[in-house]
């Protein structure tokens, strides 16, 4: 029961959304103002919020880390299997970066909460910024580059990591730890950061389309595969060979190597002319498929 909590706010939230569009309140198009909303405002609130409040734990630290080679040997095993069917190197080179990226933010805040409290959500937000942001946004660029005839330009993927507003809010929420900010300012930047969740599940939910599965199915069941079972799979694996207890922050490591595709992947993927129906199809079916994965792995876990 305690894992149905999340798991029905996510499904309302997204299918919110999704009727919204259907019945014309909103244009399908409009979730990519929603989400630049989030991007721009709510989730550097989060993040600053989150940093600050954090006590850093070396363990966690290494769980992180852990969880993030995890994930993108999944995305290599996605390729790999990719590879053997035959695919286009565009359909390869997306189910690599649709498997190895997930959306530990937006889907993981709700889902961590939900087992534990509030207090956890700082470690999200280092997760999401260590496993997640910051790999993301140094590794997809050149790895989109690959698929189509973008010329890889490090001095602008530099400036677009250091221009971008989640990355200010990481960097600033570090240095501000060094100072103590009197109490009153987090107020507004809580009632920001609290409507993340909300606003990035809606504008996900307005996006979803499902048409684009009859052409991907292949595919994108074995980046879903990979993503949400396999991904988690090998972490608890590894953390077994190694001895590692099995506390609540392996748990919630594991959980966020977990969450399905993250939502910006599928997004540079469609910008980027790769295989955009795999991209849809990953995002709307990955969500989907969690609400079975996450309690299978919460069963082997709690």
């Amino acid at each position: 029961m305690f894992i149905f909590n999340p798991l029905f706010t996510i499904f309302v939230l997204l299918m919110g959304g999704y009727i919204a569009k259907l019945v014309g309140v909103l244009k399908q198009k409009q979730f990519r103002t929603l989400l630049d909303f989030a991007i721009t405002f709510t989730i550097p609130c989060l993040i600053f919020d989150g940093i600050y409040h954090l006590n850093l734990d070396w363990t966690l630290t290494l769980l992180i880390l852990t969880g993030l080679t995890c994930s993108l040997l999944g995305g290599f095993i996605a390729m790999v299997i990719g590879y053997f069917f035959r695919f286009s190197r565009a359909t390869i080179i997306s189910m690599f970066l649709l498997s190895s990226f997930g959306n530990t933010l937006f889907i993981g805040i709700p889902i961590v909460v939900g087992i534990y409290d509030t207090s956890f959500i700082g470690k999200v937000v280092f997760y999401d910024a260590l496993a997640t942001a910051l790999p993301f946004s140094l590794l997809a660029p050149f790895i989109l580059s690959l698929g189509g005839n973008q010329p890889i330009s490090f001095l602008q993927n530099i400036k677009r990591i250091l221009i971008f507003p989640p990355f200010i809010a990481l960097t600033l929420g570090f240095l501000c730890k060094f100072v103590e900010l009197p109490d009153f300012i987090f107020g507004p930047i809580r009632a920001l950061g609290g409507a993340t969740t909300a606003v990035a599940l809606f504008a996900i939910g307005l996006g979803l389309g499902f048409g684009a599965i009859k052409s991907a199915y292949k595919s994108a069941t074995i980046v879903i595969l990979c993503k949400t079972l396999v991904t988690p799979l090998l972490f608890i694996g590894i953390l077994k060979l190694l001895n590692v207890e099995f506390g609540p922050n392996s748990i919630l490591a594991i959980l966020e190597s977990s969450m399905p595709t993250m939502a910006l992947a599928g997004a540079m993927i469609i910008k980027a002319k790769l295989d955009s129906n795999l991209a849809v199809s990953s995002i709307a079916f990955g969500i989907l498929f969690s609400f079975v994965s996450v309690p299978f792995l919460c069963y082997l876990l709690l």
